[in-house]
This record gives structure tokens, sequence and C-alpha cells, in this order.
């Protein structure tokens, strides 16, 4: 029994979601919807009487705000009867961001909100102005300017022929351009208009309009005891959403508070962070004037340490010299020692021989008296040394050749100690 009364309940509420006529909105706010004056949303508008439309008031209100790609002017507009009847509601948007990907993205979400296929107009192409489309859903219809209109509105002034739209969202220089402008026509709808460089900026413009409704302001009825009945019900009913909807400002305000505080938490938090960063800065400042200070030091320890070293080094040199010389001296002195001492062993040697010689000759060779077999003295003495002296030339010439080559390994040894220095240094 259940399952049978929620199906026929679904069909019920199918039946009247078909039967309901489909709601034309911008920002939440649809065409026949009747305002509340006291609200203060309402009061955000600037409203006077429309100069075109008679009976009927014009609203009006700007408000700057931001998104991902930049910042951006929003204009709202609302055009409503004594009652509060919505007529017309619109809102334009410059620098609008988005591409014609994007802008194509945007008419099917429409088109599936409002639950009809769009009537597209694209913008006659120039060369070197932005791309524009407009889309159309609903019983609006578009009609051209006359160029007596265009006309005036180049020139900045208002034809006065009602509700107009173009693609590039401003009148004047679509005028001077000699692109299309339209009235809106038609009943109840909704226009999307788009234009679009290719850096992804353009304009945009929202409007859901009932223009049937500017033609005459509606036909004042006789009171009747179920009208009477229709207006309290109605007036409760506008008390109600009175009430709701200060209640929706009361939380607004209540949240906004919240964002308000948490918003200074960041601030504070973002304030601490950037202290934080200045003490960094402040320790790595101080930590590079104390490695410049380091190396300073540092490099005047490395001069004075090759100063020292220079000067050991010329001292080494100066200490070499003397050894040299000493060592040169020794060596003359050497050799003048043992010249003499050679030239002594020879002349010594020389006079054994001499006496060997003559006594040998004495011994052996008599005196011939009658003169035969005489020699001369040149014959006496022998004209080579003898073995014995050979030999003990020869040693003395090794002991020579080994003093030499002692001084020399000497001096090697110190010229070596030098350059050992010398690499050090």
């Amino acid at each position: 029994m259940r399952t049978g009364i929620a199906f026929l309940a679904s069909i019920v509420l199918s039946a009247n979601a078909t039967a309901a006529p489909t709601q034309y909105a911008v920002d939440g706010l649809a065409i026949g919807t009747k305002l509340n004056f006291d609200s203060a949303s309402y009061r955000e508008y600037k409203c006077s009487p429309s100069d075109q439309f008679d009976g009927l008031t014009w609203c009006q209100k700007t408000r700057t705000d931001r998104e991902r790609r930049g910042s951006y002017t929003a204009a709202y507009s609302i055009l409503h009867s004594r009652d509060g009847s919505v007529l017309y509601v619109n809102r334009s948007q410059e620098p609008a961001f988005f591409k014609r990907t994007e802008a194509q993205d945007h008419i099917q979400r429409y088109s599936r909100s409002i639950g009809e296929s769009p009537r597209i107009m694209k913008m006659p192409h120039r060369s070197g102005i932005v791309d524009g489309l407009i889309a159309i859903w609903g019983k609006i219809t578009l009609t051209q300017l006359d160029q007596e209109s265009i006309k005036i509105l180049a020139d900045g002034k208002s034809p006065k022929k009602g509700l107009l739209i173009d693609f590039i969202g401003n009148f004047v220089r679509s005028a001077k351009e000699g692109l299309p402008i339209y009235r809106i026509d038609g009943g109840p709808g909704f226009v999307w208009g788009a234009s679009f460089d290719r850096k992804g900026r353009g304009t945009l413009r929202l409007a859901a309009v009932d223009a049937s409704g500017f033609l005459s302001p509606p036909r004042e009825e006789q009171p009747t005891p179920q009208s009477t009945a229709d207006r309290t019900e109605t007036n409760k009913t506008q008390a109600e959403l009175g009430q709701m909807i200060e209640k929706l400002q009361t939380e607004i305000a209540t949240a906004t508070t919240k964002i308000a505080a948490e918003l200074e938490r960041a601030k504070g938090a973002a304030e601490a962070t950037h202290i934080e960063a200045a003490k960094a800065s402040v320790d790595v400042e101080t930590a590079k004037r104390e490695i410049e200070q380091t190396i300073v030091t540092e490099k005047a320890n490395l001069e004075a340490t090759i100063a020292r070293l220079e000067a050991d080094r010329v001292a080494a040199n100066a200490e070499s010299s003397r050894w040299e010389s000493a060592l040169y001296g020794a060596f003359g002195g050497l050799l003048v020692v043992l010249t003499g001492f050679t030239v002594g062993f020879f002349i010594n040697r020389r006079k054994e021989s001499i006496s060997r010689n003559q006594v040998c000759e004495l011994g052996t060779n008599p005196i011939d008296v009658s003169g035969q077999g005489r020699h001369s003295e040149a014959e006496i003495i022998p004209h080579t040394l003898s073995p014995e002296i050979a030999t003990e030339e020869a040693a003395l010439q090794r002991e020579l050749e080994k003093q030499v080559a002692a001084i020399n390994a000497t001096q090697d040894g110190a010229d070596g100690q030098d350059r050992t220095r010398l690499a050090g240094i």
C-alpha cells in the first residue's frame, strides 16, 4: 500500500513540475517574483521611476569582486511594477574571463538548467574586434535597431527604444563600429550575451525578462471576498518569507563575523610568520658578518705565515751561502795541502831513487881508469819511474778523487736541503 501511495505521489509531483511555467532567473531572482521593499537586499539598490516605462521602477547597484583570474565589476539592474513584481533582472560583468570553448560550456549549462535549447546568434566578424555570441531562450525576440537610433547611440545618448542588447556590451562602440544592436521584445525568456578576445577577456551579460509586461501596467481588479482572502494569505506568506529572510540575514551576519575572526587570526599568523622571517634574516646577516670577519682574520694569519716562511727562506739561503763558502775554503785548503804533500812526496821519492841508482851503478860498474866505458851523467839518471813510485802515485790520485767526491756530495746535500725548504715555502 505504501509503495503504491509513493508511486502516485511521484506521478502527481512530476505532473505539477511539468505543468509549472519555466522560471527565468538571474542570481536566484526570477521574473514574476514580488520584492520585499523592506528587505536589506532591496535597500542595496538605488531606485527611481523608469524614464522609459510608465508606472515601473528602475533599480541599480554595482559591486566589485575578484576571482582567480582577476578583479571585475558587476552591475545589477531590476525593473519592477508598483506592487514589486519583477519584470526584468539583469547582471553585466566587465571584464569576464573565458574563452570560446568556455562560452559554449556556459550556454550548455544554462540550457540544462532552463530545460530548453537556445537560439544562438554570432557577431559579424570584424578585424581587430573581439568575437561575440548571443543566446536566447523562451519567447524573447530580438529586433534590430534602426539607423536613426544607432546614430543617437553613437553620440552617447539614449534613443528611448526600451531594453537593448549588443554583442560586446558597449552600445556606443557597437554603433560606431557598425555592429548590430537589438531591442528585446516578445514574452518571458532569458538572454545570455558575451564577448571574448584571444586572451580570454571580454564582457558578460545575463538577463531574465518578460517584455510583454512593458506594454501596459497590470489591470486593477475590483476587490472580491475571494481576492481579499487571497490577499490575506499572500500577506501571511510574505510575512513568513520576511521572517525567513531576516533569519537568513542573521545567519549571514553571524557567518560574516566568524569569517572576520578567522581572517584576523590568519592575519595574526601571517604577521608572526613575517616577524620570524625578519629574525631569520637578521641571523643570516649576523652569520654573514661573522664569516667575513673570520675570512679577514684567516687571511691576515696566512699573510703573516707567508712572511715568516719568506724570512726563513732568506735566512736559509744566507746559511747555505755560508756553508758553501766554508766548504769551498776547506776544499781549497785541502787541495793545497794535498798538492804540497804530493810535491814533497815526489821530491823525496826522486831523491831516494837517485841514491839507489848511484849505489847500484857503483857496485856493478867499476870506474874505467883508461877512460873506456865511461858514462855521462845523463846516462846514470834513469828516464822512467820505478813501479813502486807509479803505484804510490796511482794511490794518491784515487785518494784525491775520493776527497773531491765527498766534497761534491756535501755540496749536493746542502743544495737539496735548500730546495726542500723552498718547496715547503
